[in-house]
């Protein structure tokens, strides 16, 4: 466990005279009851962090997969490609912090069911990323114009421990870590104009599953597991009491053993009842083992929310990233904040993320102030795909404007560069004159955030030699 930021904190707290635990002073003598107690707060808040990821991917899963055929915002049946048929605009209140350069596919897929084919067509020199993700939201690879190219191609997902014939044809063959993965698509869109170009792509995505299965057993029946009455995910997992919550992390991590990475963290779970062989039974833990639990999810689930209110674990003029997207390594905290906040992060080299919330003196954007970007010449975001700012209001989602647009960058078509080569993008409320309204972002009356997209980032995006230019509020009068 080393350095984690979550073990200082529980450490903290279980040496420190607590409310919530009723933890006493070192120098006090502790009873067997009390050690109980304070263990399985300790290992409970750990076990919150750490199996997050799994149950908001399941929690994800259900919902979208509960469906006979594939539907038009990308929910299917397991082992089947859904696709997203519109472009949101801000009438759209269903998915948070979503984009307008993209086009989304999904398809969960249970890989005890056999190994993926997954065929993808000759895209011409559009871009697209079918990106890879674990079950603990590891990304394990990506198909598409960045990491296999344009061309037309066969890829097989095989689970651990499949041994079956690789069909002939194959491009490339990628292990995944854990048995259930979730494919999520971004296919690049134009504007509404495309979006019919933007489905023939779509639809020649493929998934074909090849035998031999595994586990006949559907994935659902496998994980047994009681559901909450709501259909979004984050309510799913908030709703779930004490030991519903860990009977959902013990199913999925029996059906999706962790990597051996993190065995020095998980083995101690068995001291709470929580093991990768039997799942959750707390039935022969103590009734102080049992408290401690109890209180320990509460601080479990304090700490994902604070971590998620973080913007990044990188600063620069403002703007917040993280370079360990989709890696998280050991960094249990980032990796349950991220999926508690936006799940299915690209990694950095696929897209890296910018966002603030504040200005270049710290204070928070606001509607009622103008501002500016400033990008000097030649000092535009170094991409080889594209890059965009997409405005975002206080509930995440798209502000509605007169010219519907939620979104500039290099795609942006009749951008006006300065006398100088410079661009300036001017984010307020209110339309600016002349040729500054060809740059014009529309802002809200109330405060927002902005979220700069680089797609494919070159070297000097990640490794900070290039960082985006502060947001500038404009003086009054």
């Amino acid at each position: 466990m080393g350095d984690d930021p979550l073990n200082k904190i529980v450490l903290a707290l279980s040496l420190t005279l607590s409310p919530m635990t009723g933890v006493l002073a070192q120098n006090s003598t502790v009873d067997v009851a009390q050690a109980d107690r304070d263990q399985g707060f300790a290992l409970a808040s750990q076990a919150y962090v750490w199996g997050y990821p799994l149950a908001i991917t399941a929690a994800t899963a259900i919902p979208i997969t509960a469906t006979d055929r594939p539907l038009p915002n990308a929910h299917a049946p397991f082992n089947t490609f859904g696709h997203v048929a519109k472009l949101f605009t801000a009438a759209d209140k269903d998915v948070v912090s979503s984009n307008v350069d993209t086009i989304y596919s999904s398809a969960f897929v249970d890989l005890k069911q056999g190994a993926a084919l997954v065929s993808v067509p000759d895209v011409g020199d559009r871009y697209y990323a079918l990106m890879l993700e674990d079950a603990y939201t590891n990304i394990f690879g990506y198909i598409g114009s960045r990491a296999t190219g344009y061309k037309a191609g066969r890829y097989l997902i095989k689970p651990p421990g499949w041994q079956g014939t690789v069909p002939a044809g194959v491009d490339n063959v990628i292990e995944a870590p854990t048995s259930l993965i979730w494919i999520i698509g971004r296919t690049l869109v134009a504007n509404q104009a495309d979006l019919p170009n933007v489905h023939a792509v779509q639809a020649q995505y493929k998934l074909e599953m090849i035998p031999p299965v595994i586990d006949a057993k559907p994935i659902k029946q496998r994980w047994n597991l009681t559901v909450p009455d709501t259909k979004v995910p984050s309510q799913i997992v908030e709703q779930l009491d004490w030991k519903n919550y860990y009977q959902w992390v013990g199913q999925l991590m029996k059906d999706n053993p962790p990597p051996t990475t993190d065995s020095a963290l998980y083995t101690q779970f068995a001291n709470i009842g929580l093991t990768v062989e039997h799942g959750f039974d707390p039935s022969k833990l103590s009734e102080a083992t049992r408290k401690g639990i109890e209180l320990g999810y509460e601080a479990g689930k304090r700490i994902v929310k604070r971590d998620a209110m973080k913007s990044g674990s990188k600063q620069a003029n403002g703007w917040a990233y993280n370079l360990e997207q989709g890696k998280w390594g050991q960094n249990f905290n980032l990796r349950a904040a991220i999926a508690y906040r936006s799940l299915g992060q690209n990694t950095a080299e696929e897209a890296l993320y910018f966002n603030t919330r504040v200005d270049a003196k710290g204070q928070q954007l606001n509607g009622a102030k103008r501002y500016t970007i400033t990008f000097p010449k030649g000092q535009q975001p170094p991409v080889d795909a594209f890059w965009s700012i997409t405005l975002y209001n206080a509930g995440n989602f798209f502000v509605d404007n007169p010219i519907n647009r939620y979104a500039i960058g290099n795609r942006t078509v009749g951008l006006k560069t300065n006398a100088d080569g410079s661009l300036t993008v001017y984010i307020q409320k209110d339309a600016p004159t002349g040729d500054a309204k060809a740059n014009w972002l529309p802002a809200p009356d109330g405060e927002f955030r902005l979220s700069m997209r680089t797609y494919n980032p070159k070297p000097e995006v990640l490794d900070g030699s290039w960082v985006p230019p502060a947001v500038i509020a404009a003086h009054k009068g």
